[in-house]
């Protein structure tokens, strides 16, 4: 698979099945709002399968090194080798990666018959937890674009296969992902499943991305809102004065943050640690819900850490997760096409985030939508808006797309402000 200069994309097997496989292609260089073609070559050679090898408990590329305590049931250590720190709290009883599977000793603790935005009091749920059990390290795989470490271990609500979890490491980029999968079986008394990351960055404190701008529990959240568990968009974050560890998922988007926090409603309580907790199941309801769940689940995270603290790289890294770059692919023509890659658009700007696009009203353009996210001013030029030359001119205009100014030069956007611009044909 290579590109207009001729340069190879490195490629490694998803899945595969009778009908065919799915690859993972790693492409670099893509233009801002634009696209970057490749052409796929046969080659009489035989493809090299990706190298297999037995595993053991220090899995490490470039970037981090893993510590994995089969008799714990997790991964004991995060190393970065570019910080050079531990990114984990040492010394916790509590793991990353580590299963947790809840029961309750009954469902009516559950009901809580206050109505009160000052409601401070919290009662700990009553019940058991139980961790991942005959954690066993199943092999490995080196790739050119990423290597896997295989875990499997027995857990609690789930059928004889028990958990299977894939720890990936990334080649090209500092970059950690974990795959889970488990059956599960039909359980209507009540229980939850939590994975655990107790990340220890000292004096550090946690936050997440909500709906256009950035939370952080018990500090600038709105009067009267829960802090026992939340729903991130696209990324949570701790992060004190020297580093950051950026989490996320694609599946699973509940988050308690400091500790399990289930029925700590309190909007003020400011967690006390810089652990997070995803929320992965639960059927803690008392009426008109589904009572069990069951049958083959999956789910996975992505992770990095880095020197740079700001929201704009948090941000940056969430949404280029989150957000998947699309593909197409076109049977061979006569012709090779007339451009490998153009872009119709650029924002210069880091701290400036292009949250949406659609069509303008009639088909006249395209309407954008801008967020500043350092808390800094930021500018839209409109050279740059302009580029493609596919646009004639620039306008701002407000949420409904009613014209308010035409741009010539640029756009201020103040401190974590949000902008509208129409693109016109």
């Amino acid at each position: 698979i290579v590109d207009g200069q001729g340069n190879e994309a490195p490629a490694q097997m998803l899945s595969s099945r009778s009908d065919g496989t799915y690859w993972g292609i790693w492409v670099e260089g893509v233009p801002a709002l634009g696209y970057k073609s490749y052409r796929i070559e046969v080659s009489g050679k035989d493809r090299a399968a990706p190298g297999a090898a037995p595993g053991g408990p220090v899995f490490e590329n470039a970037f981090y090194r893993l510590r994995i305590g089969p008799e714990k049931g997790g991964i004991t250590s995060l190393y970065d080798k570019e910080l050079n720190r531990e990114l984990l709290a040492t010394g916790d009883t509590v793991l990353m990666g580590q299963f947790i599977y809840e029961e309750l000793d009954n469902r009516h603790q559950m009901e809580r018959f206050t109505y009160n935005k000052m409601d401070t009091v919290y009662v700990p749920l009553e019940g058991k937890r139980h961790y991942l059990r005959g954690l066993r390290i199943a092999g490995a795989e080196e790739g050119p674009i990423w290597s896997s470490l295989f875990l499997e271990g027995s857990i609690p609500g789930a059928d004889p296969r028990g958990l299977s979890l894939e720890v990936r490491l990334y080649h090209p980029e500092k970059r950690l992902e974990l795959y889970y999968g488990m059956h599960k079986l039909a359980v209507t008394s009540p229980e939850a499943v939590y994975v655990a990351f107790p990340f220890g960055l000292e004096g550090g404190r946690l936050g997440f991305e909500a709906q256009g701008g950035i939370v952080y529990p018990g500090e600038n959240q709105l009067e009267g809102t829960a802090s026992d568990w939340n729903t991130i968009q696209n990324f949570a974050f701790a992060r004190n004065e020297n580093a950051q560890v950026v989490f996320g998922s694609n599946d699973v988007p509940l988050v308690q943050f400091g500790a399990i926090n289930t029925g700590r409603f309190y909007y003020r309580h400011r967690p006390e640690t810089t652990h997070l907790y995803s929320w992965v199941l639960n059927n803690y309801w008392t009426t008109n819900f589904r009572a069990s769940q069951e049958g083959e689940l999956k789910w996975s995270y992505y992770l990095a850490s880095s020197d740079d603290t700001s929201r704009t790289f948090a941000t940056r890294f969430g949404w280029g997760s989150r957000v998947p770059l699309l593909t197409r692919v076109f049977p061979a023509g006569e012709e090779e096409a007339a451009a490998s890659g153009r872009s119709w658009m650029e924002v210069s700007a880091p701290n400036v985030l292009l949250v949406a696009a659609c069509p303008a009203e009639g088909g006249k353009g395209v309407l954008l939508q801008f967020r500043e996210t350092e808390g800094k001013e930021a500018a839209l030029k409109v050279e740059e808006l302009l580029k493609s030359n596919i646009f004639r001119a620039v306008s701002e205009v407000n949420l409904f797309g009613e014209e308010i100014q035409q741009l010539n030069k640029e756009l201020k956007i103040g401190a974590l402000e949000t902008r509208f611009v129409w693109l016109k044909e």
